[in-house]
């Protein structure tokens, strides 16, 4: 027989030793996983779904094999390159499904470009691994273009700033876009490691980190306005974020209702007056006031706000401080003590917004800026 001869007949996927998996075998399942040299000719296209325009990252054809055949899921394009050095077999990665079905198939190859192969992690375990990733590339020696897999060997989008490349390589090799990468960093700023696998052990959505987002980000700007060291920093930041967390638990007090007092009659006002303007004077909402007010749609259904960016931390407190202090103007010809102490704290919290303002305008020009 000549080499290659009928090779379709033989079932060459048998696993090398140590790379078999064994899994259960109810309904569709995996009941194994190998990884063998299979014959090219027995290898067919996955239906109903399309091949994807790009390239499969993995090194090797992902096959599920099924009883009726054997089902390219992704990475055709080995099978094709195969077939046209005449070779008769190819090394893949194997699944073996114990019944068939067309739609399973499809199932899977859907899935394999968007279900990690290992499973989906928490939300918080994305802050906390993006965080630690961050610091490990940040004290490397080694050349970030050598994490940067499958780009561009002088690094698709490096400049000058080794804080952007670092950024470009965890978008890059995690699949998320730079602006995610930023919200991830952001969500774990300042937050030790205690604090932070308490968040992960108690498996944190993403609703409260962007619930607690504004108030954090303020709290640190503060900080850092009263030249407190990043130790400090981290530490009060940390005691907060667990505070907010663990009042975020907490159910609501029931509602007292009191009697409703008699208002005294409304003095009739003078053709032609108005009465004077009295801003509302809204303040940011509470962490723990955004986490339920998230919650707060039609089917319980949380209405989660997009994650605000520093622009709109400052936008916010700029808008609360102004409020403020027209509250305090609107009809005083001369403020009391107590206002006066008021105005001097809205002072210190300007000093401090000036400060986030620098920040955002220091990103900007490194070209670190942008919506998170």
């Amino acid at each position: 027989m000549e080499k290659g001869q009928n090779l379709s007949q033989i079932e060459l996927n048998q696993p090398s030793p140590g790379v078999s998996k064994e899994t259960g075998t109810d309904n569709y399942s995996t009941c194994r996983e190998d990884i063998a040299e299979m014959a090219i000719a027995a290898i067919q296209p996955c239906p109903i779904i399309p091949d994807y325009k790009e390239p499969t990252v993995s090194a090797l054809p992902i096959i599920v094999q099924t009883p009726a055949a054997s089902f390219c899921i992704d990475g055709w394009h080995f099978i094709e390159q195969a077939k046209a050095d005449n070779r008769s077999t190819i090394r893949c990665h194997i699944f073996h499904i114990a019944h068939h079905s067309d739609t399973e198939l499809a199932i899977r190859k859907a899935a394999i470009r968007v279900m990690p192969q290992g499973g989906k992690c928490s939300y918080a375990e994305l802050v906390r691994n993006t965080h630690r990733l961050y610091r490990a590339l940040q004290d490397t020696s080694d050349d970030l273009v050598l994490f940067s897999h499958g780009g561009d060997r002088r690094g698709v989008g490096f400049n000058s700033c080794r804080e952007n490349n670092i950024r470009v390589v965890l978008a890059h090799r995690l699949g998320k876009s730079q602006t995610t990468i930023n919200k991830y960093l952001q969500h774990g700023d300042s937050l030790n490691e205690s604090a932070m696998e308490s968040l992960v052990d108690a498996v944190v959505p993403k609703l409260f980190f962007e619930a607690i987002q504004v108030q954090k980000q303020v709290e640190i700007a503060r900080l850092r306005s009263q030249q407190k060291n990043e130790a400090a920093i981290v530490a009060v930041i940390s005691d907060q974020v667990s505070t907010w967390f663990n009042e975020s638990q907490q159910s609501d007090p029931p509602e007292t209702k009191t009697p409703a007092s008699p208002q005294p009659p409304q003095a009739r006002q003078p053709a032609g007056a108005t009465r004077p303007h009295i801003p509302s004077g809204n303040r940011c909402p509470t962490p723990r006031q955004r986490v339920r007010q998230a919650g707060s749609g039609t089917n319980d259904s949380p209405v989660i706000d997009p994650t605000p960016t520093d622009q709109e931390i400052a936008a916010a407190e700029l808008k609360r401080i102004g409020e403020a202090l027209i509250e305090i103007a609107d009809g005083q010809e001369r403020p009391t003590p107590q206002q006066v102490e008021t105005i001097r704290r809205l002072i210190l919290e300007l000093s401090t917004l000036l400060q986030l303002l620098t920040r955002i305008g220091a990103q900007e020009g490194d070209g670190n800026g942008g919506t998170v």
